[in-house]
């Protein structure tokens, strides 16, 4: 082979490796900024839910007449004011949410939406409410009770004394709902280690040492991941799988302790639309935050009770992590 030969297939060989390597990367950065924006949509429908959760329990919290109810123990009448406020909420809202009222004592004096729990003691499944009895602030974060939920609990006091708590508590299906609509899939996942507190979890799919929480999980997903594993999407937060990419999200409990994950897929194919048309994605993403900030001001006075609770819990993360106390 001549001298030029050889400079040309050198040459060929250096264009071939940068493409590829170009491409790569290229690949790799667009990815990276699918990954941000994703986790980033699911931060903010979180604190829409958040939002709503804690302004459901708060105005429900307000209502003298249910105060005196609970403080005389009257499952009867807490039951019937529940029910009929949160009926008239969810027709309002359009959202469906859960109530419940504990006693002092830890005990279900009543429920919205399934009553037969009344007189159960949740206090083996609810650490968190030794902490609100102390302190007797509200109280909003994911927890293992009984299943993976989050939940926003207002202590009632009257007369300077805890007489007991309202609590709301939202599930996954309107987070299943929300990224269905851009077809994307959603999973929750709570650590094993949470099991004897979620209990009513303990026939679900597990994949490792993680218990599948929400009940829209896509059953192909989760029998793929046991096949592939999950400590390396843990780890980085990402993991292409055959058809699909896997990120993930840590899911912290009012202990600041990280109890699971959510994970969001999205498939090969549609990233690859996303990728050839990105005007599209740009529009898909922007409209999706637009969606996220109308409802979030649409009720600008309740959304103000709100902003001053996480006001305060900012302004306590400050102190505490001035004392060390931040896990």
């Amino acid at each position: 082979m001549k001298l030029y030969q050889k400079y040309l297939v050198l040459l060929l060989v250096v264009l071939i490796v940068s493409s590829v390597y170009f491409y790569i990367q290229n690949k790799q950065e667009y990815s990276n900024r699918v990954h941000t924006v994703l986790i980033n949509l699911l931060n903010k429908q979180l604190e829409r839910e958040k939002a709503e959760a804690f302004n459901f329990a708060f105005a429900l919290s307000q209502n003298e007449t249910l105060q005196s109810a609970i403080k005389n123990n009257n499952y009867k009448k807490s039951y019937t004011i529940l029910k009929q406020y949160m009926s008239a909420l969810e027709t309002f809202s359009g959202s469906k949410v859960h109530a419940q009222i504990l006693t002092k004592e830890y005990v279900i004096l009543a429920r919205s939406w399934n009553n037969s729990d009344a007189g159960l003691s949740v206090k083996k499944f609810r650490p968190d409410l030794k902490e609100i009895s102390k302190n007797k602030k509200p109280h909003l974060s994911f927890e293992a009770a009984r299943k993976l939920v989050l939940i926003a609990s207002i202590p009632i006091i009257k007369d300077n004394k805890l007489i007991g708590f309202i609590e709301v508590i939202r599930r996954f299906n309107s987070l299943e709902e929300y990224f269905t609509n851009y077809d994307i899939g959603i999973m929750a996942l709570l650590h094993s280690k949470y099991e004897n507190q979620a209990v009513l979890l303990n026939k679900n799919s597990r994949i490792e040492n993680m218990i599948v929480a929400n009940d829209g999980a896509n059953i192909e997903h989760i029998a793929y991941l046991k096949k592939l594993g999950i400590s390396k999407l843990f780890n980085q937060g990402k993991l292409e799988g055959k058809n699909h990419v896997y990120f993930s999200r840590a899911i912290l409990n009012s202990e600041r302790e990280n109890i699971g994950y959510f994970i969001l897929i999205i498939s090969k194919q549609k990233l690859k639309l996303f990728s050839a048309f990105e005007a599209e994605l740009n529009t898909f993403f922007t409209y999706a935050r637009k969606d996220l900030y109308y409802s979030l001001i649409k009720n600008q006075d309740s959304a103000d009770t709100y902003a001053c609770f996480k006001q305060d819990k900012i302004s306590n993360n400050h102190t505490n992590i001035s004392r060390g106390k931040i896990k």
